[in-house]
């Protein structure tokens, strides 16, 4: 059996490495190598996690981000005061008027959504609805665009009728409406369907918020639906190339991640509660637990917020008995938000989670150590610098090469798009 890597911070140079430790996470060996860098020692099975999910490609666009930059470093100041959040907010937002912004939100859930087309495009619905929350907006609107294989391929006939249901009925069971979506076929999306979901919500341009854990003893409190394994590991599967054995209809194959399950009538819960409780003062800060849950949130936070951050595992409402460190802090359980709270306003935000029976608990607070502490069955289990985390991540330039059917788009765009294949909408 493969030997897996420590527990605990305390035991953490007790065995040599091995690939095992790295692979098994979607790390390569020279990312293995950064990260034993920064910390100083062999990561512990928890932390090896969380950088694998936090440094896929998934969470962290390795890829892309060479790519991406080019829209903040061309941002003008004209472009600039027509935005009210932008670049590294939870969503974009822009006044609309009156005091009053739009703020959206897109995110894609490919691979989830080729192994469980339904929950997986469910979920994406689900996680840019909490994104739209976390700013401290009403979502009023839901979007999509997907990109399936042609008409007639037996797997665009699994992908694409589960998907759409998945999408609308989350968005019904929100009370949002779909006010819009489109659809393409191609050849060149056959087994590697795209499905976009996104969002609008409405906010007044004074409430906006940030995501971030400021406050020396500010309390992080996890409130929404019970944490389970559900996708433990997923956002370093759905950054990797899947087997032929991921198209049994959802069936995930041994040693993958379970595709987590929505609650659109527990998120509906979620959205009223946490409006309720910015309205009425209670949280400086939300972040949305999507990919590599509690991990991923409290890192973000961590890292955006003063630097520091002590979390306890051994209050997390567990769905399911035994569950390890590792899989407590990077399952992918769904309706799950963290809030960061002031002392004195911690029994009043668990009584309006309550008001809406949303179990909610305090599982850390604000520190001034520059580190994100983790700690379970009274082991420190996590010790990182949250910033390596959450923005430390390694940037690669992959080769590419323009395709010669852009000169044709670019050069008559619309005729183009309208007599391809599916183009029309």
């Amino acid at each position: 059996m493969a030997r897996v890597a420590p527990d605990t911070v305390r035991n953490a140079e007790q065995e040599p490495d091995a690939p095992q430790d790295y692979g098994a996470a979607g790390l390569t060996a020279d990312e293995y190598q950064r990260i034993k860098a920064v910390l100083g020692r062999r990561p512990t099975a928890a932390e090896l996690a969380m950088y694998g999910v936090m440094w896929s490609e998934h969470c962290s666009y390795k890829s892309s981000k060479v790519h991406l930059r080019y829209f903040g470093e061309t941002t003008t100041d004209a472009m600039r005061a027509k935005i009210a959040a932008g670049i590294g907010a939870q969503a974009g937002a822009a006044p609309v008027g009156d005091g009053w912004a739009a703020t959206f939100k897109i995110e894609s859930h490919n691979s989830p959504s080729y192994l469980e087309p339904y929950h997986g495009a469910a979920t994406g619905v689900g996680g840019v609805v909490r994104d739209i929350l976390a700013m401290g907006a009403r979502p009023v609107a839901v979007v999509d665009q997907l990109r399936v294989g042609p008409v007639d391929a037996p797997d665009t006939a699994r992908v694409l009728p589960a998907a759409v249901a998945g999408i609308a009925d989350y968005a019904s069971g929100l009370g949002v409406a779909n006010i819009g979506g489109e659809t393409h076929f191609d050849e060149s999306y056959a087994e590697h369907p795209l499905v976009n979901a996104g969002c609008i919500g409405l906010l007044r341009l004074d409430d906006i918020h940030d995501a971030k854990a400021t406050g020396l003893g500010n309390k992080v409190v996890l409130y929404g639906g019970a944490t389970g394994l559900d996708g433990v590991g997923g956002a370093a599967m759905a950054s990797a190339a899947l087997g032929d054995d991921a198209a049994d209809h959802g069936a995930v194959a041994v040693g993958k991640p379970r595709i987590p399950v929505g609650d659109p009538e527990l998120e509906s819960r979620l959205v009223a509660a946490t409006l309720k409780a910015f309205a009425a003062g209670l949280v400086l800060g939300i972040q949305d637990l999507g990919a590599a849950g509690i991990a991923c949130a409290t890192s973000e936070l961590a890292a955006a917020g003063d630097g520091g951050m002590s979390v306890s595992l051994d209050d997390v409402p567990l769905a399911e008995p035994d569950m390890s460190a590792r899989e407590i802090f990077c399952s992918e359980s769904q309706e799950r938000m963290c809030a960061v709270v002031r002392p004195e306003d911690l029994a009043a935000f668990l009584a309006v989670c309550a008001e809406y029976a949303i179990p909610a608990v305090a599982i850390g607070e604000v520190t001034d150590t520059g580190r994100l502490v983790v700690t379970h069955g009274g082991e420190t289990v996590v010790d990182v610098p949250p910033g390596s985390v959450a923005d430390g991540g390694p940037v690669y330039e992959r080769p590419y090469a323009r395709p010669a059917s852009a000169d044709t788009l670019a050069a008559d765009a619309w005729e183009a798009f309208a007599e391809s294949p599916g183009g029309a909408w």
